[in-house]
Order: structure tokens, then sequence, then C-alpha cells
């Protein structure tokens, strides 16, 4: 992560764009935007992931569709945080890491498939040498997952989809979503053996589970791919009711995701922010919101650890 990243023109921009609006965009749909053949976008595409400008994975909501348990924990640490968050990164379930600037110096997000596992990745998080204190709140819905405001503080934020009523989830169905949160691009001949069905099959059932609204696909991109300085954390605890302060931290444009939990804190949100004069009157707006309770913010200094594919607690 220290490694300076390579220029990013305004093609890429073009194709990061793009590929915020709809993960799964062929190359065909992707060329004509980037004003490039097939076989250029490709390359260009391939090395944006590789150099990890942008990470293309699907989002769901666990509780809804039960996919499993889905959490958060923020720690105070003690000593090398790279040390930490690198061993850190070895228990299971645990599928992202970021080094923060605050009263918390990592912020984890974990996936288990049910309570113990959870409280087994939250044990063993504790046992990490150098981790003084573990706050920990478990997701009980998402309000919103959209990364196609960023950068724009006027974007009027898009209605969250909802899944098809009474759409159930089979065995098949369900392996795809996981191999899909991990790697949103993941190809219709690579899919195919993972679950024993013809290509044909397995793209008709992955544009159901799309346009049912079970999982959406979006690129996550790095902040300087945006020309913006950074995402921040905000976890908040509320003083009142806390669906209306769910509603007014969704229709916020510089929210990509909100969820509200259960546990240390009530909800989560993470922003995007211009500059730190943009994040300081973003906190100001947020603290004068009724009910809106105590706030911790967490600017991510850097993201250590990203793999949402592998490490699923079972």
């Amino acid at each position: 992560m220290s490694e300076p990243r390579p220029v990013i023109d305004d093609l890429d921009r073009r194709l990061i764009a793009e590929l915020i609006a709809d993960g799964r965009a062929t190359y065909a749909a992707l060329a004509p935007a980037a004003g490039l053949s097939q076989a250029a976008v490709r390359t260009r595409v391939q090395r944006l992931i590789d150099d990890h400008i942008i990470a293309i994975t699907g989002r769901v909501d666990p509780s809804s569709l039960g996919l499993g348990i889905f959490a958060f924990a923020f720690l105070e640490a003690s000593g090398e945080v790279d040390k930490i968050a690198a061993l850190l990164s070895e228990v299971e379930g645990v599928v992202f890491i970021a080094v923060g600037a605050g009263r918390f110096d990592l912020s984890l997000e974990i996936r288990c498939e049910g309570n113990g596992q959870l409280l087994d990745a939250l044990d063993r998080i504790r046992m990490v040498d150098g981790v003084r204190r573990v706050q920990s709140a478990t997701v009980l819905h998402y309000e919103k997952q959209d990364w196609t405001g960023i950068g724009n503080p006027t974007a009027t934020p898009s209605i969250p989809p909802t899944a098809v009523p009474g759409r159930k989830l089979d065995e098949v169905d369900r392996r795809l979503v996981m191999e899909l949160l991990g790697d949103g691009r993941a190809t219709y001949a690579a899919l195919a053996p993972i679950v024993g069905l013809s290509q044909a099959a397995v793209r008709d059932r992955v544009i159901d589970l799309l346009e049912s609204n079970i999982i959406t696909i979006q690129a996550h991109p790095v902040p300087e791919a945006m020309g913006i300085e950074g995402f921040a954390a905000i976890v908040v605890k509320a003083s009142g009711p806390v669906v209306p302060l769910a509603a007014d931290l969704t229709s916020r444009p510089e929210t990509t995701l909100v969820v509200t939990t259960l546990g240390r804190f009530d909800l989560l949100a993470e922003v995007w922010f211009e500059d730190r004069d943009h994040l300081a009157a973003l906190l100001d707006e947020l603290r004068a919101v009724p009910g809106m309770g105590s706030i911790d913010t967490i600017p991510y200094l850097r993201i250590a650890y990203e793999e949402f594919g592998s490490n699923l607690a079972r």
C-alpha cells in the first residue's frame, strides 16, 4: 500500500464512472464510453483492478436474505498498526481493514455464517497482540449501498432498490451470491463449475439475481481516482428514534453506505469528502440533526486489507 499508485488519466476515470454505475458492464458496453476498442478497455479495466485502483464487488442485505451475519468492529491499538492489521487479516471472517485516525486506530468488517462464528472471530481479534479494546456492532439492515455520487456534492441520492417480494434463494443462488460478493466481474465460465451448471444457466441465474435486486455490483474506487481527499466511517449513537436518522444519512450525497446496527452503535455510515473543510462541515450538519446523539469519525488513512471473497467464517 506504500507504493505510489499508477497515473490515472481521463479515460480511466470514464471507465471507473461506468463501473461504479454497473460493475458488470460488458467491455462492448464500456468501449464507446472511453472511445477505445474492447481489447483496450479490457486491458485498462484489468489494470485498474490489479493495481487496486478499484475493487468490483457485490453488495447485499444479508439479514433479509439469510446469508449470515455481518458486523463491524472498531479497535484501539498499541504498537505498529500495519503489523496488527496483518495479524487481523488472518482471522477467519475479517474481510476489510482500514487504518484510521482519531479515536479508533482500525476499522474492520466481519462476515460470518452465524452467531457462534462471529463470537469466535471477535475473541480471536481481542487476542491479537497490540489490540487494546474492541467495540463491535452487528448489522441489522443496509439502508444504502451506492457509490455513484462520489465526488459530486449536488448529486441526488438514488432510491435504494428493494428485493423482489417473495424471491427465495436456493443453494445455487446463495453460492453465486457469495462468489459475486468477492468478485463482482466473475465470468460465467468461472462460475459454472463452482455451482455445477452450464454457462448459459449461470448467466440466467446471475441476471435474475441482479434484476431482482438481490445483489448490486459496483466498483469502489480509491479517493484519487475520483479527485477527492478521502473516505471516513461515521458511527452514531442515537438519542432518539433511529429510523429518521437513517433516512437523513441516506439522503445525503456524501454517504456511500448507511447501516443500522445493534451493539455499541446504532448507525454506521461511510462518507466521501473533498477536503478536511468539507468533512468538518458535514459533521457540523450531522451534529445539528435532532436525535443524532454522539458521533465518532474515523477518516481512512489507508486500506490495509480488502478481500470480500475468500474469508467468510463458516
